[in-house]
């Protein structure tokens, strides 16, 4: 173990060391620091099966563990507590809402099942009774930041936007350095249209303890607006997801407009599509790659807002301002038409693309993704259905079979370029809040996108157009945790675009 934590140190992102070191806590049954060291490897790397599977055997023993020390010690309110923490990680929720349920009959004041209990019932979609715990928890401890900050989170996914802030205001007040509020507290903010206190507070990101120690580049000066980039050389780079990078790579044209060189590190599955820029003369678009030549400055794509705010008064949401590989262009144009003359009429039909879920891998955010089933009214519209998954869900494997008019591509969509193409010879797409509706605003396409209750950031707070994306038309839920009113909605919608 002593020699793997060397290796580590020398190189973290070393995957063979990571996931022995991992094993080898696992096997001294040493279950919850393994679960802790396979969550290092997915951080890494999201796509690691090895990792997933081997992480999941540490849950079912760790619980297994803690049922026996329970059998033992019924009234020992930290291993209920512990308990119910593990089967939350297994989405567990209710039996985890049952175990802390147990805990407070015999413990009623017990701050830690009380903050956990909230936790399960936001993953229930039981937003008043989370609030509920954490008034309880103030009413023992008024003055505890952390019950202050998670009561705000609740109230910002019920869209109390005003009353979350001041819950940041209080617990930052309480505790001056608590990075997670300044990012929550940004997000309401840049939900409200502040973008100017947004975008500010936004960096307190790199505090957090889920990205703190993650820039790429740190010995390269950070660029936040200042010096000027004439005559220097720029690194940009993405630093979260997909759908991310896409809608922040709007920004590249503006910095190549004032530096001598960019250059922007993406993703592989970004890397072809991404490439349309480097039609500028100073951009070169790679792969991400920590051993570049040297830079004069380097700035994550998502900070660019804050940088150039003191020439932008707005978005700069001018679409399109991505476009398809013109080979690929061509290739699926052959597929699509080879398919539609093996399926008379479809040609005459709508093409419409559909999203439902996002990635498998890691946390997946299952309020934000639509089971299939829930979209069924839409096959029944005759309209040229082409499924835009790369990865269908676990959960929709059975389902997707009933939709046998539905045109799949999961092997042929190899990266978003590909995506991006097919996305181009579609009349409209469907998606839920995923990369796919960002590719879609970004290719300037028509699109739809379903949207959860308690909305992100980016996409506002109101039904209807995207500050984003021109294109885009928001369909947001009514009832939280209800999509078959927005599937109503859209499948109206739907009828009348297809002239039916």
């Amino acid at each position: 173990m002593a020699s793997l934590e060397l290796a580590i140190k020398l190189d973290p992102g070393f995957v063979p060391a990571l996931m022995r070191r991992a094993d080898l806590l696992l096997a001294a049954e040493r279950y919850h620091e393994a679960i802790a060291a396979y969550d290092d490897c997915l951080t890494r790397f999201p796509a690691l099966l090895e990792a997933r599977q081997s992480r999941q055997r540490a849950l079912f023993l760790a619980l297994e563990q803690s049922e026996m020390a329970l059998e033992e010690s019924p009234l020992d309110a930290d291993l209920w507590c512990m308990h119910a923490e593990l089967l939350t990680h297994l989405e567990r929720f209710d039996e985890a809402l049952s175990s802390l349920d147990r805990v407070l009959a015999f413990a009623p004041s017990h701050l830690q099942a009380l903050n956990q209990r909230g936790n399960v019932l936001l993953y229930l979609n039981q937003h008043e009774e989370a609030v509920l715990c954490y008034d309880r928890i103030l009413a023992h401890s008024a003055a505890n930041a952390a019950a202050i900050f998670n009561r705000g989170n609740v109230l910002q996914k019920m869209n109390c936007l005003n009353q979350a802030l001041w819950c940041y205001e209080q617990a930052l007040t309480l505790q001056p350095n608590f990075p997670e509020a300044e990012m929550a507290q940004s997000h309401c903010l840049l939900l409200q249209g502040d973008f100017a206190g947004g975008w500010q507070r936004h960096e307190a990101r790199w505090r957090t303890p889920q990205l703190q120690g993650q820039e790429m580049f740190p010995e390269i000066p950070a660029w936040l607006g200042e010096p000027s980039l004439e005559g220097r050389s720029i690194l940009l780079w993405a630093e979260q997801g997909l759908g991310d990078t896409i809608q922040f790579a709007r920004y590249i044209p503006l910095i190549a407009e004032g530096a001598a060189k960019v250059t922007v590190c993406v993703p592989e599955a970004l890397h072809r599509l991404l490439s349309s820029f480097e039609t500028l003369p100073n951009v070169t678009i790679v792969v991400n790659d920590l051993g570049l030549a040297p830079h004069d400055f380097h700035c994550p794509l998502m900070s660019l807002p804050l940088a150039l705010s003191w020439k932008l008064a707005t978005i700069p949401s001018g679409a399109p301002y991505l476009r398809a590989d013109s080979n690929a262009l061509q290739q699926w144009s052959s597929i699509l038409n080879t398919e539609s003359a093996q399926n008379a009429g479809s040609a005459a039909h709508l093409k419409v693309g559909m999203a439902w879920a996002g990635r498998q891998v890691g946390v997946v955010n299952h309020t934000r993704d639509i089971p299939l089933r829930y979209l069924r009214p839409l096959a029944d519209i005759p309209v040229d259905l082409i499924s835009l998954q790369r990865e269908i869900p676990e959960g929709d494997v059975a389902e997707i079979e009933i939709w046998q008019t539905m045109r799949r591509f999961e092997t042929s969509m190899s990266d978003m370029a590909e995506t991006a193409a097919l996305i181009s010879h579609l009349d409209l797409v469907i998606s839920a809040d995923t990369a796919v509706i960002h590719l879609a605003g970004a290719l300037g396409k028509p699109a739809w996108l379903l949207l959860r209750y308690e909305s992100e950031w980016r996409w506002g707070w109101q039904t209807g157009t995207s500050r984003w994306y021109p294109t885009v038309k928001v369909f947001r839920q009514k009832v939280r945790g209800d999509w078959s009113g927005v599937v109503e909605e859209v499948a109206e919608c739907l009828r009348l675009a297809a002239g039916k």
